[in-house]
């Protein structure tokens, strides 16, 4: 009887400790290889690129961006409905200079108004502002500072 009490706790150890090692394994399987792409990518001072996934909410660019930089991701200001700022650099006072919106949403591009190349593809300029422009999922929203002299 003492050697099946014996033979229980030893069992219990084992499948314990591997109960424990299946978990850790998981842990870091989950970590290592479940890392997402960045949403805000800073392409250079003068080019942000927002990525939405899969799972991106039914939101005005406008809101999601500030949910972005509620989180740290993205810093911008807006002034009478226009994104006057982002990441510290601000549209100067005679707008010789602004931020501009680009998007890979083909029903909110138009070409003809500008366009920005990114990663080989070509996109077209917002045809609404950031404000009006609901985001769809896995779409990319491109700002660039421009100049227009």
């Amino acid at each position: 009887m003492n050697k099946n009490k014996n033979t229980n706790i030893n069992f219990k150890r084992i499948m314990s400790a591997l109960l424990s090692v299946i978990m850790i394994c998981g842990a870091l399987s989950l970590t290592s290889c479940g890392k997402e792409e960045p949403i805000v990518i800073k392409e250079s001072e003068t080019c942000i690129i927002i990525k939405t996934n899969a799972e991106a909410p039914d939101v005005s660019l406008i809101d999601y961006m500030a949910s972005l930089k509620e989180k740290g991701d993205l810093e911008f200001e807006v002034q009478n409905s226009m994104v006057t700022s982002i990441n510290g650099i601000e549209n100067p006072a005679d707008y010789s200079k602004c931020w501009m919106l680009y998007t890979s949403d083909s029903e909110n591009a138009n070409a003809a108004w500008g366009t920005v190349e990114y990663d080989e593809t070509v996109y077209g300029s917002a045809i609404v502002g950031a404000e009006a422009l609901k985001i769809k999922p896995n779409n990319l929203y491109i700002w660039v500072f421009k100049s227009f002299n």
